[in-house]
């Protein structure tokens, strides 16, 4: 035997002869003794590590630090939801290309979730990201063994004003929602009463009150001229005082122009049917005496202007536009008059 092996073994003699109890000893079988032998004391110190891991993961998970894999099916959405289901399918470029770039590059930002609420279907709830678990639940039909979301874990999100605080900075940010979406949003948050009062919210995201109204003015459009714009996403916030002021003065001609808009085949540019539910609010008195012109360019020259007079309506086209287009537009001016006016008239 080696010198090493003697000495190892005196050592080992010794940590286990100090465990041992004295003859005649008796110890109480039910009171837990220190471990002193060093395979107990390695033990021991493997046990407290792991219980101390355990800790410090519970603490990441309260304190919303932890990063999951997780089947995107486990996550539902909260009622404020504020992405608008146009921006979530394939019909959308933009999400197109998101769902591509996640399927051929992976996921580089984590959505954010919270834990559900106890006897919910799901397991989380989502906090933003709409379009990112949306890309991951289509490609998680598409691919075979599933598709995994990567999720920030958020438990502060719990309480509802920090939930929907939160999902708005995410967009403000990017300026990624359209005002109908905002104006949706902050419609739920006053119906929900996350919000007791519209200048509680107003000051909450940091916007004046009148801002605030516009974007609500937006969501509370007629169904009817919502779906004239095909596509709400499209309608902009300078818009609304004008289209409300055409509802306030013939509401009834504005709901039947919509509904007719909304059936064209194609369907006209959303600048076009604002000017053409807008022009319901312009008072006769206003234009009797004085003329109204509108230009519009095409890739910066002048296609054409638009004059309105006491019940006339002149197109002078430009310089570009040669005598046979403008025939032909001449036409399909006469047309859509004829029609709608047959459609207007026909009705009374």
């Amino acid at each position: 035997m080696s010198k090493r092996d003697e000495i190892a073994q005196r050592v080992l003699g010794k940590l286990v002869n100090r465990d041992a109890p004295a003859a005649g000893a008796v110890t109480a079988p039910a009171q837990r003794r220190p471990m002193n032998t060093f395979i107990g004391q390695l033990g021991e110190q493997v046990a407290q590590g792991y219980a101390a891991r355990v800790e410090e993961l519970e603490r990441e998970r309260e304190s919303g630090l932890v990063l999951l894999r997780l089947d995107p099916k486990t996550i539902g959405l909260t009622e404020f939801a504020n992405r608008d289901v146009r921006g979530l399918g394939a019909s959308d470029e933009n999400f197109a290309a998101l769902k591509e770039s996640v399927r051929a590059n992976g996921q580089d930002t984590p959505v954010r979730v919270r834990p559900a609420a106890p006897g919910s279907a799901k397991l989380y709830e989502l906090v933003e990201g709409h379009r990112r678990h949306a890309a991951c639940l289509a490609l998680d039909k598409e691919t075979v063994g599933g598709f995994r979301i990567l999720a920030r874990l958020d438990s502060a999100a719990r309480d509802t004003k920090n939930l929907v605080l939160k999902m708005y900075r995410e967009n403000a940010e990017r300026m990624d929602l359209s005002p109908f979406e905002y104006g949706r949003m902050f419609q739920s948050w006053l119906t929900a009463k996350v919000f007791q009062r519209q200048g509680e919210l107003a000051k909450a995201v940091g916007l004046v009150d009148s801002s605030v109204t516009k974007y609500l003015q937006v969501a509370e459009l007629p169904a009817e001229v919502i779906a004239a714009f095909g596509d709400p996403r499209a309608i902009s916030l300078r818009w609304v005082a004008d289209l409300n002021r055409a509802l306030k003065r013939d509401g009834s001609a504005v709901r039947s122009a919509a509904r007719a808009i909304a059936g064209r085949n194609p369907h006209p540019a959303a600048d076009a049917t604002y000017r053409e539910l807008a022009a319901f609010g312009v008072e006769p008195s206003k234009t009797s005496g004085s003329s109204r012109e509108e230009t519009v360019k095409i890739k910066g020259k002048v296609a054409f202007s638009l004059t309105r007079r006491s019940g006339r309506v002149t197109v002078k086209f430009g310089k570009t536009v040669d005598r046979q287009f403008q025939q032909e537009v001449g036409d399909a001016i006469k047309e859509a008059a004829e029609r709608l006016l047959s459609k207007r008239l026909g009705g009374k």
